[in-house]
């Protein structure tokens, strides 16, 4: 049976994707995000595996209602870490500390 922790625990991009959603939400959980349109080490095809890997989950979710002007090659106030998100990161940090 696939484990979406132990992916997320072997995997160190989606780690630093969450991780990176969840620092924006600290003062606000529920406001939008622009969306990460990179990182090093991966193509923008394996960025967007990866938001979908997280949507996927529920550990991220995407707003498609109300988005602000489009501007090439950038993607505003699209995504939000959720509760089950910050719990996944949480859950993450207490067993590598045990």
């Amino acid at each position: 049976m696939f484990n979406e922790m132990d992916r997320l625990r072997d995997s160190p991009p989606l780690i630093d994707l969450l991780s990176h959603y969840a620092a924006l939400a600290a003062p606000d959980r529920q406001a939008w995000q622009d969306r990460r349109m990179a990182r090093e080490g991966c193509s923008a095809r394996e960025v967007t595996g990866l938001h979908g890997e997280l949507i996927a989950y529920g550990w991220l979710e995407q707003n498609t209602a109300d988005t602000p002007v489009l501007r090439a090659g950038e993607a505003p106030l699209s995504y939000r870490v959720t509760p089950a998100g910050l719990r996944a990161l949480k859950q993450l940090r207490a067993a590598s500390r045990a």
